[in-house]
């Protein structure tokens, strides 16, 4: 009798750890897949950037209109968009690798990538559009700066869908250990995340509204007593004013 429990014990504890092994294996190929995607996206992003880099070259070779190359910076921010909420979904489930956040690292150089080519569609076609970069701390741990960008996030959400194309929203990691992105920080002399750059000229690192930001970014409804309260200014970054009539009742 005690030879028959050892021998269903045996037996019962062999296919735990064949299924237990079956499930590691296959999640571990799961995962590998999702980077596999992950990476072709990337690839076809990457040859997005360059097609829109010879796009800009190209509105004054070839005389392309201004709403055009305007068209062309957001049809490409909407695609790094959606393939970003992709990898934040593979991200959510992500438990084996760090191949992940290397791939994310590479999007946030892309997003970057496409800052600095907004800027210089926005000095050969001024009044189109404002740039609102949004600097944020990637998978942090901190319960208090998880729930303050949570509500950050939304409320850029929720501008941007409000104003649509008035606005060009590029929200990037500032934690992931890249040159091009630190350069960035100790430009604006920001320390930590989260802040919002409006413009390339108004940093907003302090808790804010929807009024307010949707004021700060279009200059409106006596903005300025805002400086010094909610949002610093960096004058020598500032561009043109850009005028859009965004009022809406």
């Amino acid at each position: 009798m005690v030879e028959q429990t050892k021998s269903v014990f045996l037996s019962s504890l062999i296919i735990t750890i064949i299924v237990f092994a079956i499930g590691l294996v296959i999640g571990y190929f799961i995962e590998y897949n999702r980077i596999d995607s992950t990476e072709l996206a990337l690839m076809n992003s990457e040859i997005s950037l360059l097609d829109e880099q010879i796009r800009s070259l190209n509105i004054e070779t070839f005389n392309v209109s201004c709403d055009l190359a305007v068209e062309s910076t957001f049809s490409f921010a909407d695609r790094i968009y959606q393939e970003a909420q992709l990898l934040e979904k593979y991200d959510s489930s992500s438990k084996f690798t760090d191949e992940l956040k290397i791939v994310h690292r590479r999007y946030d150089l892309l997003r970057t990538l496409l800052w600095a080519h907004s800027i210089e569609t926005k000095n050969k076609c001024p009044q189109q559009y404002h740039t609102v970069v949004y600097l944020f701390d990637y998978a942090s741990e901190d319960f208090d700066k998880k729930a303050r960008q949570a509500a950050i996030s939304r409320l850029l959400t929720d501008i941007k869908g409000e104003y649509g194309n008035s606005i060009l929203l590029i929200p990037i990691a500032a934690n992931l250990e890249l040159e091009s992105i630190n350069l960035i920080k100790e430009r604006y002399s920001l320390t930590e995340a989260p802040a919002i750059i409006i413009d390339e000229h108004k940093v907003v690192t302090k808790d804010i509204t929807f009024t307010e930001l949707r004021d700060i970014i279009f200059e409106q409804n006596n903005y300025e007593q805002l400086e010094g309260v909610i949002y610093r200014e960096y004058l020598s970054s500032k561009p043109e004013k850009i005028i859009l009539n965004t009022n809406k009742q």
